[in-house]
């Protein structure tokens, strides 16, 4: 009597380990795609009308100019990133205010972009 000898099925993670491997690939390098293009578009310099906001306030008052000029000096930049556009515009309007300028007549309707930052902080 013979007997057929019968070989185990391969199992799942061994069968299917090639499109595994590739799908964790491109999952990854996704994710590092991603990553860097949010880097990349951070790090871009702000464009009108935010770069309007920031150069009123600074021939506004002196303290907010001297703020930008620390963040120009601090960053090695020329122009205020994006990234930290909102910070810099409400610490730039807190210093106005703390001087007496009147800031809702500069910015007019555009205060809340600059106040976002507070007004979220306040809730």
């Amino acid at each position: 009597m013979t007997t057929d000898s019968v070989d185990p099925s391969p199992s799942f993670a061994r069968r299917y380990r090639v499109p595994i491997t590739l799908g964790v690939l491109v999952l990854v390098a996704s994710i590092v795609g991603l990553r860097l293009t949010l880097n990349y578009l951070a790090e871009q310099p702000i464009v009108e009308p935010w770069k309007s906001y920031i150069e009123r306030l600074a021939n506004a008052s002196p303290d907010a100019r001297s703020e930008l000029q620390r963040y120009l000096a601090a960053s090695g930049r020329n122009s205020v990133a994006s990234q930290d556009f909102q910070r810099l515009c409400e610490t730039m309007v807190r210093k106005a205010e703390a001087q007496g300028v009147q800031v809702e007549q500069i910015l007019r309707d555009d205060l809340p972009v600059c106040k976002r930052v507070a007004y979220r902080l306040q809730k």
